[in-house]
């Protein structure tokens, strides 16, 4: 969970029932304008790091960092937020599932299906979700709760903590679990570094190793957070893949996420890189962690979809947090090395609407500007190749939502630039609430290759870029004064105009919003 300001003394923490009714409200018209439609947000108050993401009989669940008293963050209200889904992108809420105690605040953390009753909670025929989580007190330990009926209710386990903080150390919680063999593995963060543990039962843990401190790999401005360790496969071949999250050292400034190739033999998790990767080189995308436990044995990821440099000032009025879309990772061989990419996963095809603009093999000439289409709503999705062989360095593609007020979102290619991936929202539209928040970013690409495709998910408020089959990855949310749309694709190539941009598939379509599937 980041450290969103915490004043380390708790009050007032213990509840009797489910009844939350400090400073309820009703949302307002003005307040829903910036609401996204394809895009979990939370009803009211506040939200952060997707907590217990699992998945059990059809249902996916999504829990979540969750203050029901206020629009901020604040570290000792914090408890287990509750959604479920059958496809990851329509949600249902549900009541909070998870309340502070005598022991604190529930903080991040994850949940597993524990299909062999391996911690004897199981009551009858459904297998236990166990959730693991942060207890934040008077320091940071951790604890379990257990659901014997499907995620709806939980019970705290008498014995927590199950890793209590003896040494007291200020930074030590989010923990991940996962199967390894017939044991339970936690992969913990622990200041500059991540701890991992291992338990038979989910109730008694061992001490394993460390990574990421002794040597230093990978960026460090601050506590690691948010860690997931995941198995997957290359051909023949297992990988382990590491995420962090952090904040002060992302690529375009702010809080990212950081990931790690390697190898995990049980007890210890080794990686011969030094230098970080990005799971995301946009703005808004924090703490992304992965389901467990599903169906087609998929590693899904759903991120916080925001920064920590001005997560507590976004002008949603009565409700302020929302998510990403779940993106599908994969391993890719880049020039003799893995990389992580990652691409929308297919349930999204429900929300397609219909095909609006799909020419092939456009000629864009320098400085020409073609409009794509005219949108009934600002719900889009793009998928566009071009062939770039013909462009002069220094030119670039831009790819720009537009409304009549003059702003716009636009993301593209600079030909030539070290980082030429970028996703600009200096235009987009209101961003005075924070200093930090009207930013150009700017993204590595992983391969060379003169053919170089874009898909877009466009919300209300929120963007996401997939480049090259999603090898760069880049979102961000924003704030126009009136909805975009309008798509225009620009051939920026001012003194070069020999300049030659070829647009050689397209498809352009209007997207459902969750209220109409």
């Amino acid at each position: 969970m980041p450290f969103l300001s915490v004043i380390l003394v708790i009050s007032v923490l213990i509840h009797g029932g489910t009844s939350l009714s400090r400073h309820n409200k009703t949302s307002s018209p003005k307040d829903e304008r910036f609401r996204p439609q394809i895009h979990y947000s939370v009803p009211e108050h506040w939200s952060n790091d997707p907590n217990g993401m699992v998945y059990l009989d059809g249902e996916y669940h999504l829990f979540y960092q969750y203050n029901p008293y206020d629009t901020v963050g604040d570290g000792p209200s914090m408890h287990w937020g509750h959604a479920v889904s059958t496809n990851m992108i329509k949600w249902t809420d549900l009541p909070v599932a998870l309340f502070p105690d005598e022991l604190g605040a529930i903080w991040s953390g994850s949940a597993v299906v524990d299909f062999d009753n391996s911690a004897g909670f199981q009551i009858g025929d459904t297998p236990t979700i166990v959730a693991i989580f942060t207890h934040f007190g008077d320091t940071q330990q951790q604890s379990i709760a257990f659901s014997t009926d499907k995620g709806r209710t939980f019970t705290k386990y008498v014995g927590n903590p199950v890793i209590a903080n003896t040494e007291r150390i200020p930074d030590f919680r989010d923990p991940k679990v996962v199967r390894y063999g017939d044991s339970w593995i936690m992969v913990l963060a622990v200041g500059p570094q991540v701890n991992f543990y291992k338990s038979m039962d989910l109730k008694s843990w061992e001490y394993l190793s460390s990574f990421g401190n002794d040597p230093s790999q990978g960026a460090h401005a601050g506590p690691w957070e948010c860690p997931d360790l995941l198995e997957m496969k290359f051909g023949d071949e297992i990988v382990w893949v590491l995420t962090v999250s952090l904040f002060g050292a992302a690529p375009n400034g702010g809080s990212g996420t950081q990931y790690f190739i390697g190898d995990f033999d049980g007890r210890r998790y080794t990686s011969s890189q030094m230098d970080p990767l990005w799971m995301d080189w946009g703005l808004d995308n924090y703490a992304s962690v992965s389901f467990s436990n599903d169906p087609q044995g998929r590693h899904i990821m759903i991120g916080w979809m925001t920064n920590l440099e001005y997560a507590g000032s976004t002008p949603t009025g009565s409700w302020r947090g929302q998510f990403t879309l779940p993106r599908m990772l994969g391993l890719q061989l880049v020039n003799g090395q893995l990389r992580l990419q990652s691409t929308p996963v297919h349930e999204l095809n429900i929300l397609l609407k219909n095909g609006i603009y799909n020419p092939e093999n456009i000629t864009i000439l320098a400085d020409e500007v073609v409009d794509m289409s005219s949108l009934e709503n600002s719900l889009l999705h793009m998928d566009l190749t071009f062939e770039t062989s013909g462009m002069d360095n220094g030119a670039s593609i831009s790819i720009c939502l537009v409304n009549s007020r003059g702003q716009e979102l636009c993301t593209g290619y600079d030909k030539g630039r070290e980082r030429p991936i970028f996703l600009n929202r200096e235009l987009s539209g209101l961003a005075d609430f924070h200093p930090a928040f009207a930013r150009r970013a700017s993204a590595v690409r992983e391969i060379t290759r003169d053919t170089i495709r874009f898909e877009i998910y466009a919300d209300v408020s929120a963007v996401e870029v997939f480049v090259d089959s999603g090898l760069t990855a880049m979102t961000a949310i924003f704030y126009p004064d009136e909805n975009y749309t309008g798509v225009e694709i620009r051939h920026h190539a001012v003194g070069n105009e020999n300049s030659r941009l070829l647009l050689l598939t397209s498809f352009v379509e209007g997207l459902l919003s969750m209220n109409d599937i």
